[in-house]
C-alpha cells in the first residue's frame, strides 16, 4: 500500500516532535521521521548465491514511541515476518520468559549466541533442572582461553569411535578415591621424554598373557622390602656384563635336572662346605690342586703256597 497515508499522533505538547510522541502510520517516512530511523538492516537468503543485506525501503506501517511499550494479549500471539528480523536492545536488559511450556527457537542456517561486545566480558548461563541432551551432527570445535571447572555427581559414560588426539602442555594432576577399572582391546604405543615417579601404597596385581619386552637404556634399581617371588614354567634367560649378588641369609637352589655352569675363573670362600653327589664325572685337560704334608702308612700283603711276605713302605704325600 504505498499510496495509504495514515497517522495517529499523541505529542507530549501539541507542538511537540514526532520524536517526542507516540504515533501509529501506514505510508512512507516523513522530513521528520527520518531522524528517528534506527538504520537495523537484516539478511536475506538468495539460495546458492549466500546471504545479502536487507534493507528497508520505509514504507509501511511504523509504530513509534519515545516512551515504554506494552503489548499485553489474553489470547495466543502470532507473528510471521517474511523479510527477516533484527531487533536492537540500546540500554537495558532483553528477557523472554515462557512460564509454562517450552521454548523452541529453530534456523535452518544456524544459531549464533554472542554475550560480549568490543572486549567487554559477560557469561552465558545455561541451567535446566533436569537433562541437557546435546547432539552434534557435524564437526565441533571448542576452544577456552581460561578457567574450566567441571563437576559431575553421578555416573559418567564416554564413547570415542575414531582417532583420539591429545596434547598436554603443562602439569596433570589425578586423583581417584574408587576403584578404577580399565580395559584396553588393541596395540598400544607409548613414547615417553621425562622423568616418571610413582607412588603405590596398596596392593598392585599385573597379568600379562603374551610376549612383554623391557628394555632399560641407564640404571635399573628394584628394591623389595618383603618376600619376592618369582615363577617361571619355560626356559629363564639371563645375560649381563657382571652379576654381583648379595644375601643377608641362606640361599637355596634346587634343579632336578641339569645345572650347567661355565667360567673362566671360579672362586668362592665359605666356613663350611658340604657336598653331596650321587654321580661325579670329570673332565680337564687343567687341573691344580693344594694340599697340606699328609703321612700315610700302607702295609702290603701277599701270600704264595706255604711262604708268607709281610711288607711295610711308608710313602709321604705333598
Amino acid at each position: 500500500m504505498p499510496n495509504a497515508y495514515t497517522r495517529l499522533v499523541v505529542p507530549e505538547t501539541p507542538v511537540s516532535p514526532m520524536t517526542k510522541s507516540t504515533y501509529l502510520r501506514l505510508g512512507s517516512y516523513s522530513d521528520e521521521e527520518a531522524k528517528i530511523v534506527t538504520g537495523l538492516t537484516t539478511t536475506v537468503d538468495d539460495g546458492p548465491a549466500g546471504t545479502s543485506p536487507y534493507e528497508s525501503d520505509n514504507a509501511g506501517m511504523l509504530a513509534f514511541t519515545n516512551k515504554d511499550f506494552q503489548a499485553n494479549v489474553e489470547g495466543a500471539a502470532l507473528m510471521k515476518i517474511g523479510g527477516g528480523q533484527t531487533t536492537e536492545v540500546t540500554n537495558g536488559n532483553s528477557q523472554h520468559k515462557v512460564l509454562k511450556g517450552t521454548c523452541e527457537i529453530s534456523a535452518e542456517k544456524g544459531i549464533s549466541i554472542t554475550a560480549g561486545a568490543n572486549g567487554t566480558p559477560a557469561d552465558i548461563t545455561l541451567t535446566a533442572s533436569n537433562r541437557v541432551k546435546l547432539i552434534n551432527k557435524g564437526n565441533k570445535s571448542e576452544t577456552t582461553t581460561g578457567h574450566v571447572e567441571k563437576k559431575t555427581i553421578g555416573n559418567t559414560k564416554e564413547f570415542f569411535q575414531g582417532t583420539k588426539f591429545t596434547c598436554m602442555r603443562g602439569a596433570a594432576t589425578t586423583l581417584t578415591m574408587a576403584r578404577n577399572v580399565s580395559m584396553f582391546l588393541g596395540d598400544a604405543f607409548t613414547f615417553k621424554i621425562s622423568r616418571e615417579c610413582s607412588f603405590n601404597l596398596s596392593d598392585m596385581n599385573s597379568i600379562t598373557i603374551g610376549n612383554k619386552l623391557d628394555i632399560v637404556q641407564g640404571i635399573d634399581i628394584k628394591q623389595v622390602i618383603g618376600q619376592s617371588a618369582k615363577c617361571v614354567f619355560g626356559p629363564d634367560f639371563k645375560s649381563a656384563d657382571s652379576n654381583t649378588k648379595i644375601l643377608r641369609t641362606s640361599d637355596f637352589k634346587l634343579a632336578p635336572v641339569d645345572d650347567l655352569k661355565v667360567v673362566g675363573r671360579d672362586g668362592k670362600v665359605c666356613k663350611t662346605s658340604v657336598s653331596v653327589s650321587d654321580n661325579e664325572l670329570r673332565t680337564g685337560t687343567l687341573n691344580t690342586e693344594q694340599y697340606a704334608l699328609v703321612k700315610r702308612i700302607a702295609e702290603l700283603m701277599s701270600s704264595t703256597g706255604k711262604d708268607e711276605v709281610i711288607q711295610k713302605k711308608s710313602i709321604n704325600f705333598m
